[in-house]
């Protein structure tokens, strides 16, 4: 007996069994991960280490040497390649491929970073140890404001990432275009001179009238209370009120009378984002492992269309890139062709 015998004699089992197959492959095809590129893994840290000033010579002997050592401890690790570069020292680590979970491999070298930063020497930034610069971003939306400066701006997105990392579907959010803020005290060496104070005499001051110190504690009954010390700065106001003692001289005069003191921004700036001619703060939303991007991209857009309703006027989005587009047409072509397919093969077998 054929299968095909079987399948007419026992035709009631066939068709049970024909429907339960088709109805685990509509759900495995509605239930499926849809992303644009197919998911895999990076077995790649890059460990970024800046000593401004120093020779690719002394960076190799101070900083590159000492971390590799500690790197090549670690039994996960096969390669460790490294550049050393005026100021810049760069380390490639790959893992063997033998290992699946990233994670945990990745903060094993953190601690060991971290455990060698005790043998660099001072001055150095970082080191830095980067295992996402393999992260795709699906949705890319940037935030424009007419009228509106840097700072309104970032409060906003801030905002704005808090709400779409509430999403099942999102894994993070990234901001770009941000500006660093920074007090400038801006002085006049003729006008300092006359009063004989130094530039040095303001930095000090500020340094020390800055100062965040312990305060200590106090058994009050029950409780315990934290003492804090005051004198910290709140404002920019409160840093043109700081009190500076003249040389020789009884009185003491304010900051904001021999200097200029005010907020702004970082110029030139690290980075500028425009969309359409306007300044703005661009979000770029990277999707959960095994999840759908296309209704990642719905949420998404639900979630911009809320809050769009909660801002003042003024403030826009605009779809910088939009993946999950190009994913459902993908989809919907690759349908088209099954379920054309799946006609032909039905009309030439009858």
């Amino acid at each position: 007996m054929n299968i095909a015998e079987w399948c007419i004699r026992n035709n009631r089992t066939t068709i049970v069994v024909l429907l339960l197959v088709a109805l685990a492959g509509v759900r495995a095809f509605l239930t499926m991960s849809r992303r644009e590129d197919p998911e895999f893994t990076i077995r790649t840290a890059v460990v970024l280490t800046y000593f401004p000033g120093a020779s690719p010579l002394k960076v190799e002997k101070l900083v590159t040497s000492k971390l590799e050592k500690r790197i090549r401890s670690l039994a996960e690790v096969e390669h460790v390649t490294s550049q050393s570069m005026s100021g810049l020292s760069v380390i490639f680590v790959d893992v063997y491929e033998k290992f699946r979970h990233m994670q945990p491999i990745w903060q094993k070298l953190r601690t060991k970073v971290a455990d060698a930063r005790s043998e660099l020497p001072q001055g150095i930034i970082g080191p830095i140890v980067n295992d996402e610069f393999g992260d795709v971003f699906g949705v890319v939306v940037a935030l424009t404001g007419d009228g509106y400066s840097y700072r309104e701006l970032e409060d906003v997105a801030r905002y704005v990432r808090d709400e779409l990392l509430k999403l099942r579907s999102v894994a993070k959010v990234d901001l770009y275009g941000t500006q660093q803020e920074r007090i400038f005290v801006e002085f006049s060496n003729a006008r300092l001179a006359g009063y004989g104070v130094s530039p040095y005499d303001l930095a000090q001051a500020l340094a020390a009238q800055n100062a965040i110190q312990p305060g200590g504690d106090a058994v009050v009954g029950p409780e315990r209370v934290i003492i804090e010390a005051s004198g910290e700065f709140r404002s920019v106001e409160d840093i043109r009120r700081t009190s500076l003692r003249l040389p020789g001289r009884p009185d003491t005069i304010y900051l904001g009378d021999i200097a200029e003191v005010r907020r702004g921004f970082v110029d030139p700036p690290g980075m500028l984002t425009r969309y359409n001619g306007e300044r703005a703060i661009v979000l770029a939303v990277n999707m959960a492992r095994g999840e759908n991007i296309v209704r990642m991209g719905e949420e998404v857009r639900r979630c911009l269309r809320r809050v769009q309703a909660e801002l003042p006027v003024g403030l826009d989005f605009g779809m910088v890139a939009y993946q999950p587009k190009f994913v459902a047409r993908a989809i919907r072509n690759f349908t088209v062709n099954l379920v054309e397919a799946f006609f032909f093969v039905v009309v030439v077998m009858l």
